[in-house]
């Protein structure tokens, strides 16, 4: 049984991620809690998982600030990092964003922020193709359009190189969700929907981060 439940445990449902993301903007018009966020983004970092090394250079990254968010969440501040907003006021009254000591939430979501961007402009793409086309250079656009502007040549060239690994659409799919058809049928139904609920968490995120004038933060 336990095999059994790591199993459920590493495998990516792209429903969770849509409820989490969803979850995110419950009862919070204008801001964003959390603890959707961050559910959400750990779903995500299965598919990252799903599809092997060509992500690394994404997830990562992502496992390691996911932790760092959720330290601070259950930290003695619990309290200010309940909501995005609530996070942004703490840490400007307390000079938290003027230090390099560990703990600056709003430096870490951001990153998250960026990478988001890229996620979400990815699986719309792999939810507007034919399962026989190749992802690889559709990927790479995606990845230039967003990510790749906050990061150093060496980084992009990398991220570039990986990709050229990816296989069809229909081969993601099936990592990502399994071979079983009716999932298969699941996850395209509600891929749009998850992609459309992202990208309307992004945009509010990014609005929160441009009224604060947090969103060039080195």
């Amino acid at each position: 049984m336990s095999g059994e439940k790591d199993v459920e445990d590493t495998k990516f449902d792209i429903a969770k991620v849509l409820a989490n993301f969803k979850k995110c903007r419950e009862d919070n018009v204008g801001s964003l809690t959390l603890e959707g966020y961050i559910a959400g983004y750990h779903e995500l970092h299965k598919f990252f998982g799903q599809l092997g090394a060509v992500f690394g250079f994404v997830g990562s990254d992502v496992q390691q600030k996911l932790v760092q968010l959720e330290c601070l969440r259950k930290s003695g501040a619990a309290e200010s990092y309940v909501t995005v907003q609530a996070m942004m006021d703490y840490e400007k009254n307390n000079g938290i964003l003027e230090s390099d000591k560990a703990g600056n939430g709003c430096r870490t979501l951001l990153r998250l922020h960026r990478a988001l961007a890229f996620i979400a402009d990815f699986l719309r793409e792999l939810h507007d193709r034919a399962d026989e086309q190749k992802m690889a250079s559709v990927c790479q656009d995606s990845y230039k359009r967003t990510l790749a502007v906050h990061h150093p040549w060496l980084v992009q060239k990398g991220a570039l190189l990986a990709m050229y690994t990816l296989g069809t659409r229909g081969d993601i799919v099936a990592k990502a969700v399994g071979e079983d058809p009716a999932e298969r049928e699941q996850g395209k139904a509600t891929l749009l929907e998850c992609v459309d609920t992202m990208q309307d968490v992004y945009n509010t995120m990014q609005g929160l981060y441009e009224a604060n004038g947090l969103a060039d933060l080195p």
